[in-house]
């Protein structure tokens, strides 16, 4: 079986999913296992699945169905993936389509990156992407753009630590990345935004500003919206909608700092202490009794988050929410008051 491991988890993705597996196997790298866990679709994506698996001995399904939801989902194939030996993993996302190179090219990314800092280090690799539609015409030439998501690779923990620049549908991991990571732990926000902080507090993250999938934008899809000033547009998203999936991601990121900081100690301490050191800061901001104003003028400070202005400027109204006393366990608490 081969090391380079890529891991799909699909749900009622019956329209989309047959080109996702179709453009793998056309890749130009050919060894490679394909392990896929359907997260109880209803439709015929299982089918199709069985179909795929019976044509090609590369992909492997995994049986047991009960409903995790994405990031539960992925997570236990990461943990699969890795109990079979994965060097190397891609997350694949049902919806997408793979340009042929896309393995290759990452691949050899990321061993450049391995061959500079140490194949023991963790290592994360991720690309751009192309936006397209339902019928794969295209939206925007690149999603980064298009989002106005801002590379982190210069400070990339107190980037992620505001909001995730990784998608996992187009990174690759190494195995030391895939042991700090796993297993994901119940407060992750994401997968991917799990894993990309675990690779920014101890290892590296690497850009390769080249597309090498054709992200599907549909109505279908699970994330928000690409393009960063149509989530601003009322006849298209509520605010009011808008601002609880703000909310919600304001305390996952809380959860997630402190999930990642009790990671650390416990596996890699002296390996991790200017990041240790960091992530104290942030969190103990939100575990005593501290201001709001005073809240964001540390986070200023500490340059927390790295964001874009208007995105942080979002963030620091969310800090400004928080009562003087909150602590992260009585989050869901403080904000259901005002609603």
């Amino acid at each position: 079986m081969s090391n380079v491991f890529v891991v799909l988890s699909t749900y009622n993705g019956g329209a989309y999913v047959r080109p996702l597996i179709d453009s793998v196997r056309r890749q130009s790298l050919a060894d490679w296992t394909l392990l896929v866990r359907d997260d109880g679709s209803s439709d015929q994506t299982v089918r199709l699945l069985r179909e795929a698996a019976a044509e090609d001995r590369r992909i492997v399904l995994l049986e047991g169905r009960q409903r995790q939801g994405a990031s539960a989902s992925f997570g236990s194939l990461m943990q699969s993936a890795y109990e079979m030996g994965a060097e190397y993993l891609l997350l694949a996302d049902q919806d997408d389509v793979w340009h042929d190179d896309k393995l290759q090219r990452l691949l050899d990314r990321m061993r450049l990156g391995e061959a500079s800092a140490g194949r023991h280090s963790p290592h994360l690799v991720y690309s751009d992407l192309i936006v397209v539609d339902a019928q794969m015409q295209t939206i925007h030439p690149s999603f980064l753009r298009h989002s106005r998501l801002r590379h982190g690779e210069d400070r990339p923990l107190q980037t992620l630590l505001g909001r995730c620049f990784v998608l996992g549908c187009a990174c690759i991991l190494n195995r030391p990345l895939l042991e700090l990571a796993l297993p994901l732990p119940e407060t992750a926000a994401s997968h991917d935004w799990w894993v990309a902080l675990c690779a920014a507090s101890t290892g590296h993250i690497s850009y390769l500003p080249q597309p090498t999938l054709w992200y599907r934008r549909h109505g279908k899809n699970t994330s928000g919206p690409a393009g960063f000033w149509a989530g601003f547009n009322p006849l298209r998203h509520s605010w009011s909608k808008r601002w609880e999936v703000g909310r919600r991601s304001f305390q996952q990121s809380l959860e997630q700092a402190q999930a990642l900081r009790e990671r650390l100690r416990e596996r890699c301490p002296s390996d991790a202490v200017e990041a240790l050191d960091s992530l104290d800061r942030f969190c103990i901001l939100f575990e005593r009794p501290v201001r709001g104003w005073r809240r964001v003028c540390a986070l200023h400070r500490m340059r927390i988050p790295a964001i874009d202005l208007p995105r942080r400027l979002l963030y620091y109204l969310c800090v400004l929410g928080l009562p003087r006393d909150y602590n992260n366990k009585s989050f869901t608490t403080a904000f259901q008051v005002s609603e």
